[in-house]
């Protein structure tokens, strides 16, 4: 089983209308609303593949539970919430269709207690059990929390879980400390942990070293469109995605998670498993809802994965 945990989800609601006019009542003919949160964006992402997953949310009032049930009936997946009193946040995104403009409004994330903090370690200590892996994806709501995944992980490594961290800024930094097998950073985000800029492939590959020198197995260095840079320490890949027609690029470096999950599960061979990630990761942006594909759709984009050995 592949478990998610995302300590900051929302409602995440899209209205689509033909132009945005300031100042004005403006009406839509369409309205679409889903569980967001990264770890969520993966768990649908795994289930769309036909794997196995559970999805724990750190959730509050009305809007949490919405987001409960969206997870269990939308998605089908187990959802595993830890309750907290403040409101988990709605993000509502205003889409113009005609010329595909996207204004998006993010509410403030819950608020948690100290009471509340342990309340979720306790609950993640038994949501561990039975997972195979572990993805920690996005960042915290509270800055009470920064240091979550640095437990989290560790827990989860006891249980004897792989674990996988997709995050950034002080909670990338606290999760690097428990030394998860597996990162997937971008280069903004692997750029301010390092604190150098990388705008060269040395510079990448020196960046991606440095991950490696403190523990961890598995660098996957998200490059957006132009796909990844995959090491393991012994292999260095570079994946390039397929021309697809990109309708929502939003939650592919998440699917693309979903898909080295699936391989570390199943011991795929790196090479597999970055073509399966890098295949989601294009099947995701072919549709506006994130993480809405097949497995028929991504079988055949692997193959138009370009993968290249680099020196």
């Amino acid at each position: 089983m592949i478990l998610t945990v995302t300590p900051n989800p929302c409602v995440d609601k899209t209205v689509f209308i033909d132009e945005l006019t300031i100042g004005t009542f403006m009406r839509s003919r369409k309205c679409t609303c889903i569980a967001g949160g990264k770890g969520t964006n993966v768990s649908r992402a795994v289930k769309a593949m036909g794997r196995e997953t559970k999805a724990m949310v750190v959730v509050g009032g009305y809007p949490g539970r919405h987001v409960v049930e969206m997870i269990e009936q939308q998605d089908g997946v187990v959802c595993l919430p830890a309750w907290v009193s403040s409101q988990t946040r709605t993000i509502t995104t205003i889409l113009e269709e005609p010329i595909h403009r996207q204004t998006a409004f993010f509410e403030p994330g819950s608020r948690v207690t100290d009471e509340e903090a342990r309340g979720i370690v306790e609950t993640f200590r038994n949501a561990v059990r039975g997972a195979r892996v572990v993805c920690f994806s996005g960042t915290v709501s509270d800055h009470a929390l920064t240091g979550l995944y640095r437990e989290l992980i560790q827990i989860a490594k006891d249980a004897g879980a792989i674990t996988i961290l997709d995050s950034h800024g002080d909670e990338f930094a606290a999760g690097i400390e428990s030394v998860p097998h597996m990162v997937k950073p971008n280069l903004a985000e692997l750029s301010e942990f390092i604190g150098f800029a990388i705008d060269s492939e040395g510079e990448r590959v020196r960046a991606i070293g440095l991950l490696h020198a403190r523990g961890i197995g598995l660098v996957v260095l998200s490059l957006g469109k132009d796909g990844a840079m995959v090491s393991d320490g012994t292999e260095r890949l570079r994946v390039v995605p397929p021309r697809i027609q990109e309708v929502n690029a939003v939650g592919s470096g998440d699917s693309l998670v979903a898909g080295f999950a699936i391989g570390i599960l199943e011991h795929s061979p790196l090479e597999k498993m970055a073509r399966i990630g890098c295949a989601m990761g294009a099947a995701n942006a072919m549709s506006w809802d994130i993480g809405h594909f097949s497995r028929e759709e991504v079988d055949g984009l692997v193959e138009r994965v370009v993968v290249e050995r680099l020196g």
